[in-house]
């Protein structure tokens, strides 16, 4: 199994049992109910994780309340999906590939406020929260 896939399910449990979210085959793609949920896991030592565009594609900000919840080591960081999408993936920050499909590359910058830089444009920052594990579990169980 290679490393991407075995941390790709830290906390994998968490998501599914605490907070109820249903993981789409093997994405990280969650729903529950009206709630679509991104949660990629971050458990290297880069603090790197990516979003790809087909990923997003099965967003629809007009019938869903989205989220990204990244998985960071032992914590857990979210943000609203809508004005994250809009200010941080620009097709114009996606790295020049052809060996991969498009995605964004993003760095969590940990501190007492935490953000998320976007690789592709460092200038692009994004405060992002760190909601206790209680916290997650009242607001994803209302």
């Amino acid at each position: 199994m290679s490393v991407a896939h075995v941390s790709s399910k830290v906390n994998l449990d968490f998501l599914i049992n605490e907070l109820g979210l249903r993981q789409e085959r093997n994405t990280t793609i969650f729903n529950k109910g009206s709630i679509f949920v991104i949660s990629p896991s971050v458990q290297n030592k880069y603090n790197w994780f990516d979003i790809g565009e087909s990923i997003m594609g099965n967003y629809n900000a007009k019938e869903q309340e989205g989220y990204l919840l990244v998985r960071f080591k032992d914590k857990y960081l979210m943000a609203k999906l809508e004005p994250f999408q809009r200010k941080m993936m620009l097709r114009s920050t996606m790295p020049n590939t052809t060996k991969l499909r498009p995605h964004w590359k993003f760095k969590v910058e940990e501190g007492a406020n935490p953000y998320i830089i976007n690789m592709g444009d460092s200038d692009l920052r994004y405060p992002i929260k760190m909601p206790s594990e209680n916290q997650l579990k009242k607001f994803f169980n209302k």
